[in-house]
């Protein structure tokens, strides 16, 4: 069973990097050791930033290896941005974190009335959409950036 945890270390990122999940070689273009490198800086940033006002998670294997990471940056009041990233482990346990990320989404959007949540996906995948619709968020087209896709988590306002 996979577990999760809010206690990252600098060597599960490294880890999820040099072992990217297919995706998220894609998304976070991992084929250099250089953007390894500036990939890993970039998340630990994010990590950081994270712990002012907003939150990250972790999911490992039974044997303890990183399988994917998630973090949502408060960026303005009642704003955040949100980053995912994931190594081969998740083709086992993609259908568990999906339920988990959508569970702990729903907590925070408890917690966070009224916020909004985004993220610009690179991502080429045939269910893409449909998995951040599982999720909860809405793809917005018309705020896309070039090939990246904008979706958005809005939290109930109650």
């Amino acid at each position: 069973m996979a577990k999760n945890s809010t206690d990252i270390a600098s060597e599960d990122i490294i880890y999820i990097l040099e072992n990217p999940w297919n995706i998220s070689e894609k998304e976070w273009n991992l084929y250099e050791k250089s953007q390894i490198e500036s990939s890993h800086f970039h998340i630990q940033n994010e990590l950081k930033l994270a712990e002012d006002g907003g939150f990250s998670r972790i999911w490992k294997t039974e044997d303890n290896e990183p399988i994917a990471i998630l973090g949502c940056l408060k960026k303005e009041d009642k704003k955040f941005q949100t980053f995912f990233v994931a190594s081969k482990h998740m083709e086992n346990y993609a259908l568990k974190i999906s339920f988990e990320m959508r569970d702990l989404l729903r907590e925070q959007a408890a917690i966070l009335k009224g916020y909004t949540c985004y993220l610009y996906s690179t991502s080429d995948h045939p269910y893409q959409i449909t998995w951040f619709k599982f999720l909860g968020f809405t793809y917005i087209p018309e705020k896309n950036t070039g090939f990246e896709k904008y979706f958005e988590y809005v939290s109930p306002r109650r």
